[in-house]
Order: C-alpha cells, then sequence, then structure tokens
C-alpha cells in the first residue's frame, strides 16, 4: 500500500483511508481509477468537487461517503453511468457491494466501515494486476459482489442468535462473497481465533481467501490445461468438499502439515488450499509494497550472496513489471528476510507476530504457481521438482 501527499505548502502525507489533510482541511479522497487518493476543492454554488488542475472535472462524494463515512470514495461525475436498477452514485469499490449490514441498526454502522476499509485494501492490490476485476454489472455471469450480512446479535458481540434469520456462513460462491459482519468485531473475531486454534485471523485475511476462490474460478477452472497443471501443485478440488471438511473438524490437520501447507485450514480442501496461498500471496507484494513505499531496508541473510533489499525489488503490481521483473523466487526470499524483521518489531512491542508463518519450498512452489497464473505466465512456471527436504526460516 502505498501513500500518497496533499499539494498544500505542507505537503503533508495522505493515506489510503483518508478524507481530509489534516494541514489545510480540504476534503481528499480515493478517485474514480481507484489508484491515488487526492485534494478536492469545494464548488460551492453547486456542491460539486473537481480537482485544481482540471476543474471542468466535476465530482461527487460516494453516497456511502456523504452519509455515512463508509469510505472515502469521488465519483468522477462526467463518466458516471449509474447502474440500471440503482439510484445510489457509488464510487469504483461501494459497486460492489449486494447487500450492506442493517444500518438502522447504529451499532452496525462501525463494523460496516471497517469492513469497507478491508475491501478497498484488497480491491486496491487487485487493481493493480492484471487480473478481471467486474462488478455484476458489468459481468452478470463472472462479475463480482458483496454481501456485508450477519444472523447474530451485535450488541453481545454476536453471541446471540437473531430470530428470524437464516444462518450467515462466510464464503464465496459463483462470484457472491459472503462475509459474516461479526468478522468486524474485534471480540467476536477473537473468540473464534482462540476456539479454531488459529495463529492469523484478520477481515482483510477473510477478504483475500475468499477472493482466491473468485479468482480460481476465474483463472484457473475454465482452462482444462491450467486446471490439469493446478492439480499438479494443489491436489484435485474435485474431492468431496463436505467429506473432507467433516474429516478436518473432526480429526484436525495432519501433524505435519507445516511441510506442505501455509496453514492447518489449507489442509482440508485442495480449494481451500488454493485461497489461502492466494491469501498469503496478496499479503506478501502489498506488505512489501508498503516497506518500499516507506524506505524500509534490511536484511537477515547470512548466505555469502545476500537477498535483495526491499527497495530493489520490482513488484507484481508495478506497471510494467514483466519487463524488468525479479522473478518470485527473489521476492519471496526478500519476504522471508523482511517477515523476520516485522516479527521482531512486533515482539519489541509485546504484540504477536505479524507474519506467524513459514515458507517451505513446497508452499513457495505453490505461491510461484500462483504468481504465474495471476500474471497468465503459467507456460514460464519452472518444472515441478520433485519433493525435496523444505528448507524455512522462522524465529
Amino acid at each position: 500500500m502505498k501513500t500518497f501527499q496533499c499539494n498544500c505548502k505542507d505537503h503533508p502525507t495522505l493515506f489510503f483511508e483518508s478524507s481530509h489533510c489534516i494541514a489545510c482541511d480540504r476534503t481528499v479522497g480515493l478517485d474514480d481509477k481507484f489508484n491515488q487518493v487526492e485534494p478536492y476543492e469545494l464548488d460551492e454554488g453547486s456542491g460539486q468537487f473537481f480537482k485544481a488542475a482540471h476543474p471542468e472535472i466535476r465530482y461527487q462524494k460516494c453516497d456511502n461517503n456523504a452519509q455515512f463515512k463508509a469510505c472515502n470514495g469521488m465519483v468522477n461525475l462526467n463518466t458516471f453511468v449509474p447502474d440500471a436498477d440503482a439510484a445510489e452514485v457509488l464510487c469504483f469499490a461501494c459497486r460492489f457491494n449486494e447487500t450492506i449490514p442493517d444500518l438502522t441498526i447504529v451499532e452496525h454502522i462501525p463494523l460496516w466501515k471497517k469492513m469497507e476499509t478491508a475491501k478497498r485494501r484488497a480491491l486496491y492490490t487487485l487493481n493493480a494486476l492484471p487480473v478481471p476485476l467486474r462488478t455484476i454489472s458489468q459481468d452478470p455471469e463472472s462479475g463480482l459482489s458483496f454481501d456485508f450480512i450477519t444472523d447474530r446479535n451485535v450488541n453481545d458481540h454476536f453471541v446471540s442468535k437473531l430470530t428470524h434469520h437464516e444462518a450467515v456462513f462466510t464464503g464465496h460462491d459463483c462470484g457472491h462473497i459472503t462475509i459474516n459482519l461479526a468478522e468486524a468485531d474485534d471480540v467476536a473475531r477473537s473468540h473464534a481465533k482462540m476456539a479454531m486454534g488459529e495463529r492469523y485471523r484478520t477481515l482483510l485475511g477473510h477478504f483475500r481467501h475468499e477472493l482466491g476462490h473468485y479468482y480460481f474460478d476465474q483463472l484457473i477452472a475454465n482452462s482444462p490445461e491450467k486446471h490439469a497443471l493446478c492439480k499438479q501443485y494443489f491436489g484435485d478440488d474435485a474431492l468431496d468438499y463436505q467429506e473432507a471438511m467433516d474429516q478436518h473438524y473432526a480429526k484436525g490437520a495432519p501433524a505435519d502439515w507445516h511441510k506442505t501447507f501455509i496453514s492447518e485450514y489449507a489442509t482440508m480442501h485442495p480449494y481451500e488450499d488454493w485461497a489461502e496461498t492466494w491469501a498469503h500471496y496478496m499479503h506478501v507484494i502489498d506488505t512489501l509494497e508498503t516497506a518500499q513505499n516507506f524506505s524500509l531496508t534490511g536484511s537477515t541473510s547470512g548466505s555469502a550472496v545476500d537477498n535483495e533489499d526491499v527497495g530493489e525489488l520490482e513488484l507484481p503490481q508495478d506497471q510494467y513489471y514483466f519487463s524488468v521483473q525479479t522473478p518470485i523466487a527473489n521476492i519471496l526470499d526478500t519476504w522471508m528476510d523482511f517477515s523476520v524483521i516485522l516479527n521482531s518489531l512486533n515482539r519489541s512491542m509485546g504484540l504477536e507476530d505479524a507474519y506467524p508463518f513459514v515458507l517451505t519450498q513446497s508452499v513457495r512452489r505453490k505461491l510461484s504457481f500462483i504468481h504465474h497464473a495471476i500474471h497468465n505466465r503459467l507456460n514460464q512456471l519452472p518444472e515441478l521438482e520433485v519433493e525435496t527436504q523444505d528448507q524455512a526460516t522462522e524465529i
């Protein structure tokens, strides 16, 4: 994730979630191209906004921004075409919403804001990659949509069930992603994390995981050749899912799961292995972009040839990545170094490790597959090696 700057005298930093400049107090927002947070001037007469350099282009705050401050999106009125069945003026990210929480329950509003923040971060990374990113209005057959709903009571941290509500499960179904609003509640999410024995459970992680399922359908499932190759890395996703889930929750992960999987949950079924690995790929490239943005450097490598420093990497979300690419192996080497530094910083603050995972050779191969699938370069995958003794870095 990058930071931005206001163009006022002090040039203060603007963050991805910023809605006003702390120096000049002007409105700032995420532009309609979803790649820049910028300041906007207000036309007092019309109530519309414009950028100083292009006063002829008029903007309006996204309705979710203006009414609830649930996002910081700006809508280009010169190019905006409303959905046929919707009266709202919504920004790029909010147009993916199919269902939002019941906002007559005021306690839902701050949790919904957290959902929107995580969703925008997930979409921001995807928007920089060469993958399809369309709403169901744009693509009724293959578009993406989100439902943010719950079947439980917000007032007791989602412990008690609401009457006359069907059970809500976080998941993906043919482009429709459902996230239970309870995942935005820190107490409820912590309880779930402890109950399931997880080392890591975040709202952003949920979005990236479910988006992984969506992109399996978009990038792999409809191509027999790619699907067959994918099975060599992740296993046969045709295995009975319900049976695999029942066995996983009854017996848990295999004792040696860490040798070939990124998480215990990934062991449940090849479909979940793909989604977990996809989410970690997104974690890696987004965090490295953030490190680059702040000019963070450092290496823990003790080898004769040091790994590339963070600032030296060309990242997959860079516009011309494949013309000056850094191999995925180098990116992962650098990440393994940087994650040690990241975890050590957290420990210095008495916090849990930011990235409590190990990238074994088997996991690295899966990450490499996803990397090449995203860039439609599976023909450039290194030949799948025979399983060797895994090497890992952990602290």
